[in-house]
């Protein structure tokens, strides 16, 4: 992380935000970032000579919950720490705002990175209408 700046709500182009998806391997959701930008309560990302190497778009009421999604770290830049980091800086800007819960659904392999975070591990469910 050292050098590297956290930015909230850095004006991205969803373009940079679709690479990263296929970056880290997930599908590109061509087209759809603009506007999912437009409806996020704020988004945190990092970038490294003007290339976007990682990202946290949060969800929220603005009030009681925030939703942490589309967390991705480039897969060059894993394993420094800079995942961890980002989004403990979002908790800690959440709880600045106000802002009382803060919750996120993972796959189960990512859960001692979760509980790193500061997450304590409850069960859900979900319903993924992309598979």
């Amino acid at each position: 992380m050292k050098g590297l700046a956290i930015d909230r709500d850095a004006a991205l182009a969803s373009e940079q935000v679709e690479t990263l998806r296929t970056v880290v391997g997930w599908d590109r959701m061509q087209g759809c970032y603009e506007r999912i930008l437009a409806h996020s309560y704020t988004h945190f990302s990092i970038q490294s000579e003007g290339r976007l190497v990682a990202f946290v778009n949060v969800l929220s009421d603005g009030l009681a919950d925030a939703f942490l999604v589309d967390l991705m770290v480039d897969p060059g830049f894993q394993g420094r720490g800079m995942g961890l980091t980002l989004v403990r800086h979002a908790i800690a800007a959440l709880k600045a705002d106000g802002i009382r819960c803060v919750e996120v659904i993972f796959e189960p392999r990512l859960e001692a990175f979760y509980r790193r975070c500061g997450f304590t591990i409850l069960s859900s469910g979900i319903i993924d209408n992309w598979s």
